[in-house]
């Protein structure tokens, strides 16, 4: 994690730009939904696409993509937790409207601070655990709102996702700090992509979209996720897991308006307040984490 002020701004801009990208891939997974294809098709489509977009990157960039043996335990560990957290996320989608679950999965910031703590990889102050509680009672607020009007598999879909991408930062700031952090992403897709072929195998099938929007809407998955995966984990690179998990907190407003502008989607008041006391939360971490720094 760089102490550099200007790494320290190009990190956050990369996690802003990554929470807007990851939005539109949740956004546009609704067109994919619709246009007949399932979870785990979608997810694998979207996984090859990451796969051939970086790949490409690689080569035009000429960066050395060879990965080293101290690295294979965790990049395997780092692909299944990533098969997790998108199916988890884009799952839910299909069960859920995209705001509710985008506010369920983006609990994860929340999930980190508990799991660096549990641990032991840093000290959490009385005050962030005071904003723990206070996410997770949002949390509460706003599951329980929802209990008789949404179907319980998508929102335990984005609560998988969450505690997947919790893990999944952690590993990353302990194994991938000084990594390229495209050659990581490719790493890390690529497992991603054997696993879920494993699992389409598993299943006999692979369902394709049905129209022209569905296959819009997973080439747009795949595309937007292409861009915003590698800004993610570069900002991880610079800011560490915690911040990073904090900047891109944008993607929940992100999906929001664009999911009420494109599929007039609305939340009820009770989700609305509990997300909102969520993000709330979560920014009161971030505010805790840099007054530690600056002191």
């Amino acid at each position: 994690m760089s102490s550099n002020p200007k790494s320290n701004m190009r990190g956050f801009f990369c996690a802003l730009l990554a929470g807007t990208l990851l939005a539109g891939a949740a956004v546009v997974s609704r067109y994919a939904y619709d246009g007949g294809i399932d979870a785990v098709s979608l997810v694998t489509i979207r996984t090859f696409i990451v796969v051939v977009f970086l790949w490409l990157a690689l080569l035009i960039t000429k960066i050395d993509y060879t990965l080293s043996r101290d690295l294979l335990k965790p990049t395997i560990v780092n692909g299944i937790l990533f098969v997790l957290m998108t199916l988890g996320y884009l799952g839910s989608i299909k069960f859920i409207s995209v705001g509710l679950a985008t506010l369920i999965f983006f609990t994860f910031p929340v999930m980190i601070a508990v799991l660096v703590f549990m641990f032991g990889i840093e000290k959490v102050a009385l005050s962030k655990l005071v904003a723990i509680i206070v996410a997770f009672s949002g949390l509460i607020v706003m599951l329980g709102a929802s209990s008789e009007t949404i179907d319980w598999r998508g929102g335990a879909l984005a609560l998988m996702g969450a505690v997947a991408t919790a893990f999944n930062a952690i590993q990353i700031r302990q194994h991938f700090g000084g990594q390229n952090a495209f050659v990581t992403a490719f790493h890390i897709s690529c497992f991603s992509l054997i696993t879920l072929i494993v699992i389409c195998l598993f299943l006999g099938s692979l369902n394709l979209p049905t129209s022209r929007t569905g296959w819009a809407g997973t080439l747009g998955v795949g595309l937007f996720q292409s861009g915003g995966t590698p800004l993610y984990l570069y900002a991880i690179s610079r800011i560490g897991a915690l911040k990073a998990g904090m900047a891109v907190n944008i993607q929940p407003v992100v999906a929001v308006i664009a999911a009420w502008m494109l599929f007039s989607e609305v939340l009820e008041f009770p989700q609305a307040v509990g997300g909102g006391i969520v993000l709330l939360a979560i920014v009161a971490m971030q505010v805790i984490d840099y007054k530690k720094t600056d002191s």
